[in-house]
């Protein structure tokens, strides 16, 4: 992924049209798993093209934890024509359960009247009306909000930095790493309870508290991490890293739904 104008050509207003006819076209097939929503400056028609981004929603209608087999079609969609009509894509990935939640909802209640104006739905079913928008009552949702927000747009774009930006999609792959190892860390500190002195210091306490949630993928993460030399060899590895990193977006999503089913909204 370059630079726009040092070295990767300003988009053309109609690289912007084009990159949303194809995108949706080749999300037909799957309007009845997802919601595909565009706002701001592009949706207004006052966006500058060749430095505007297109905002976006991708909702999957999921319970928390989205299938990544279909989540890696998409990626891999949204790469050919990123190939080929390259444009700033802000797109933020979320899921249904999550959104109706509101706690780990990164758009607070500003945001709803920006969607009910400008929101425009290409694909799904028009979701708006089943956004819960709140502002974080206790510090924590708001990194565990935007981490998971973030991990999860880095899996998205992950085919397409793959083949464009090596060295963007391992930066990428390490960031979600940690995004996922510290959210452990950020939901002890929501309940107040034990506090654990590293991201990896309370396995034991996060088996007790949610015993429904697998760790192993998190054990795998802090192996890793105790072993530079093992995490290293796995750079010149891909698939073997989109395997792990899916794994780790799984975990990150797991431990937020045992959280809301354990701390139901009062």
């Amino acid at each position: 992924m370059g630079v726009l104008g040092y070295n990767q050509p300003r988009p053309k207003r109609e690289d912007y049209n084009r990159f949303i006819e194809l995108f949706v076209k080749g999300l037909s097939d799957f309007g009845s798993r997802l919601t595909f929503m565009t706002y701001g400056s592009f949706v207004r028609g006052d966006f500058v093209p060749g430095r505007s981004d297109i905002d976006a929603l991708l909702i999957f209608h999921e319970d928390v934890v989205i299938d990544k087999a279909f989540y890696a079609e998409i990626s891999d969609i949204l790469a050919s024509i990123l190939n080929k009509h390259f444009i700033p894509f802000q797109a933020t990935p979320c899921d249904i359960a999550t959104l109706r939640d509101g706690r780990f909802n990164t758009y607070d209640p500003h945001f709803k009247k920006t969607f009910q104006e400008e929101g425009k739905v290409l694909l799904g079913r028009d979701a708006r009306e089943e956004i819960g928008y709140e502002f974080p009552s206790k510090y924590e949702q708001g990194p565990l909000s935007f981490n998971l927000r973030k991990s999860r747009a880095y899996l998205l774009f992950s085919a397409y930095d793959r083949n464009t930006d090596p060295a963007l999609f391992v930066s990428r792959f390490m960031k979600t790493l940690g995004m996922a190892s510290r959210a452990s860390t950020h939901v002890f500190n929501m309940n107040s309870h034990y506090v654990p002195p590293n991201r990896f210091g309370g396995l034991e306490n996060l088996a007790e508290a949610y015993p429904d949630l697998d760790l192993e993928t998190l054990k795998y993460v802090k192996r890793l991490f105790d072993n530079p030399n093992e995490l290293d060899g796995l750079f010149h590895k891909p698939d073997e890293m989109l395997k792990i990193w899916n794994q780790t977006v799984t975990f990150f999503e797991s431990l937020v739904r045992a959280y809301i089913r354990e701390h139901p909204k009062k």
